[in-house]
């Protein structure tokens, strides 16, 4: 009898954890953000458009644009702005929110996943689409700005897929991984360069919805 439980143990299939399909969510993409620790000095309207200004007139090599410059940081000055403070607070700000928006997670590398999303197509072999990036929001970085790297997945699909319409969600399985990386691509509206936290090579997709009859 013993003999025959383990025969029958022998038998059935082993499937390790990375065989195992998870339905991904995009929010376990955006790993848990640091605490920002820059201090903004507070400006009003005026000023903070006075800061804009300055920023603007730094590009400008020319002697005037340069006379402008000193002009309304002096002004500032009056005002109790240290204006060359206040961009370097702005830029660490921004260079932090960015790292944050870039950071992904490494949790479901190798991975079998299932996730939904909407599709923009950058590559195409006749009218399928073979490479294209998967975002959680329809349209995003198309007419407006794209998401953060960590909610962009690029995906490869070499048997193409038909798009009927970029507002229609799909559900896409394949194996994951994460991977950033900042790629010029083509959209529908031009050049772009965009950075991207994850790549998949699916292996289904589907409609989301099931078609209409």
């Amino acid at each position: 009898m013993k003999k025959i439980i383990f025969l029958l143990v022998l038998c059935i299939p082993f499937y390790s954890m990375s065989d195992e399909l998870i339905e991904l969510k995009w929010q376990e993409l955006a790993i848990k953000q640091t605490e920002v620790n820059v201090r903004l000095p507070e400006l009003t309207d005026q000023q903070k458009l006075t800061l804009k200004q300055i920023l603007i007139l730094q590009n400008d090599a020319t002697a005037k644009a340069e006379e402008q410059r000193l002009e309304l940081m002096n002004q500032l000055k009056k005002e109790g702005v240290n204006a060359t403070e206040a961009i370097a607070a702005r830029q660490a700000y921004m260079t932090a929110k960015q790292k944050n928006a870039e950071a992904i997670t490494q949790e479901y590398d190798g991975k079998k996943v299932r996730m939904p999303g909407f599709i923009v197509p950058i590559e195409f072999d006749g009218l399928k689409t073979t490479e294209f990036l998967l975002v959680p929001v329809a349209g995003a970085c198309i007419h407006m700005p794209p998401p953060p790297a960590n909610q962009i997945v690029r995906v490869s699909y070499p048997e193409g897929f038909t798009v009927q319409n970029v507002q229609y969600p799909v559900w896409i399985e394949g194996d994951f991984h994460s991977k950033k990386v900042t790629e010029e691509v083509f959209l529908v509206d031009g050049q772009s360069n965009i950075t991207m936290g994850y790549e998949m090579n699916a292996s289904l997709i589907e409609d989301y919805y099931e078609p209409e009859s």
